[in-house]
C-alpha cells in the first residue's frame, strides 16, 4: 500500500482500535507483580500507543503531504528531475542608493582556515528599511569570484532565496545546502557566480506574523521592503548588478509564493523567479490574519492566478517545481501554468514521488540554480 493511501490509514486505524480493545481485555489477566506480568503489560501498552501514534502521523502526512511515497520517506527516491522548458526572452532597468550594511562573517563553512577566494563567504547582515521601517536578518553568500582579482570589475547577479514560513535563513545553509550546492556548481563552471541573499518571507520585525510578502493596507509594507529597501541596501554594500535582468528570486513553500509574487509585481526589479512547491493564491488563516484590509480587490491583487487571468502578464520568466504525487497545491500550480501567456514565460519541473519537504527540494535545487543562472546577466565595469 502507498504511504498516502487511504487503505493504509484505514488498516492502521483498525489495528490501533484492535490493540486498544485487546489491551483493555487482557490487562486484568496480566495483573500481578511478576516479571512476566509486568513485561506483558508494558508490551500491551507500548503496542497500543505505537499504533495510535502511527495513525496520527499517517493522518498528518496525508493532509500536508510531507512525504509522498515510501521511497521519499526513506530517502531512496533518486529519480532524476527534468526541466520542461520554453524559450525565454530577457530585458533591462535601474540602480538605487542607501546606507551600506554592517557585515559579519559567519562560520557555517566549518573550515579551520577558510579562503574566500576559494570557498566563498557567508555574511550575516541586518537590513533596516528606509522606506518601510521594517527590519530583517539575512545571510549573504558571496561567491569565490567576488574575491578574485580577475573579477574585480564584475558586478554580480543577485538571487533572493526565501525560506518557507516560519523558517530561518540558516536552514537554507544547513538543511537545503544552498551555498554548498551553488559553490560546487560555480567552481565546476555549471553556473555563473552570483550573490545569494537568504531571508525569511516575513521580516524579523513582524514575526511571528505571516505576511505573505504583502503590502498590508494600513500595516507593514513587506512587498516594498523586499523589492526596494533590501535591493537598495544590497546595491550600497556589494558589487551587484543594477539592471533588472540581473535580479532573481527563489523560495520553497511560502517562499516560492513570495518569489513569484515579487517578480510579477515588481518586474522592473526582477526578471526571473523559481517556485519550489509554492502556492499561487493569497492565504488567509490564523497565522496571517487579515492581510487585505477586508478588500476583495486587494486580495485578488495578491492572487497570482487572478493576476494572470485579469491583468497584462509581466515580462518575466518563472520556473514552477511541483509534484503530482506529493503536493496539495499541484492543481493550483497547473492552473498558473495554464493561465500563463507571453510575455511571461514559464518552465516546469514535475518531481516524481516528491513530497513537501527539504529532501525533495534538494533534488530540485541543482536544476533550479542552473535555470536561474541561464536567466540572469552580470555586468562588467
Amino acid at each position: 500500500m502507498g504511504l498516502t493511501s487511504g487503505g493504509l490509514l484505514a488498516f492502521m486505524l483498525l489495528v490501533a482500535v484492535g490493540l486498544g480493545a485487546a489491551t483493555i481485555w487482557w490487562w486484568p489477566k496480566f495483573a500481578g507483580t511478576g516479571v512476566r506480568a509486568v513485561l506483558s503489560r508494558i508490551g500491551l501498552f507500548v503496542s497500543a500507543q505505537f499504533t495510535l501514534l502511527m495513525v496520527l502521523l499517517l493522518a498528518v502526512n496525508n493532509y500536508f503531504l510531507f512525504y509522498a511515497s515510501w521511497s521519499d520517506l526513506l530517502g531512496t527516491n533518486h529519480q532524476p528531475v527534468h526541466i520542461q522548458t520554453n524559450n525565454a526572452i530577457i530585458a533591462t532597468k535601474p540602480k538605487g542608493n542607501g546606507q551600506p550594511l554592517a557585515r559579519q562573517t559567519t562560520g557555517y563553512d566549518k573550515k579551520s582556515k577558510p579562503d574566500p577566494a576559494r570557498d566563498g563567504q557567508i555574511e550575516q547582515v541586518q537590513i533596516q528599511g528606509a522606506r518601510t521601517g521594517l527590519t530583517t536578518q539575512a545571510l549573504v553568500f558571496l561567491p569565490p569570484q567576488y574575491f578574485q582579482k580577475q573579477f574585480v570589475k564584475r558586478h554580480f547577479p543577485v538571487l533572493y532565496d526565501f525560506t518557507g514560513f516560519p523558517g530561518i535563513p540558516e536552514q537554507l545553509v544547513t538543511r537545503l545546502k544552498v551555498p554548498a550546492t551553488a559553490l560546487q556548481m560555480m567552481n565546476t563552471g555549471q553556473i555563473q557566480p552570483m550573490i545569494i541573499v537568504m531571508m525569511r518571507p516575513s521580516p524579523s520585525s513582524v514575526m511571528p506574523k505571516d505576511t505573505e510578502c504583502t503590502d498590508v493596507p494600513a500595516g507593514p509594507q513587506v512587498l516594498t521592503f523586499y523589492t526596494q529597501d533590501v535591493a537598495e541596501a544590497l546595491m550600497s554594500t556589494y558589487r551587484v548588478a543594477s539592471s533588472y535582468h540581473a535580479w532573481g528570486a527563489m523560495g520553497d513553500s511560502t517562499g516560492g509564493y513570495c518569489a513569484v509574487k515579487l517578480a510579477m509585481k515588481a518586474s522592473d526589479r526582477f526578471t526571473a523567479a523559481v517556485s519550489m512547491a509554492g502556492y499561487f493564491y493569497p492565504r488567509q488563516d490564523w497565522q496571517t490574519g487579515d492581510l487585505y484590509g477586508g478588500s476583495k480587490q486587494v486580495k485578488n491583487d495578491n492572487s497570482l492566478i487572478w493576476r494572470l487571468q485579469h491583468l497584462p502578464p509581466p515580462p518575466i520568466s518563472v520556473l514552477v517545481t511541483t509534484s503530482p504525487d506529493g503536493e496539495r497545491d499541484f492543481g493550483e500550480a497547473r492552473k498558473f501554468l495554464q493561465a500563463s501567456r507571453a510575455p511571461l514565460i514559464t518552465d516546469k519541473i514535475l518531481v516524481p514521488g516528491g513530497g513537501h519537504n527539504p529532501r525533495t527540494w534538494r533534488r530540485v535545487l541543482p536544476s533550479a540554480l542552473l535555470w536561474v543562472s541561464q536567466h540572469l546577466q552580470h555586468e562588467d565595469a
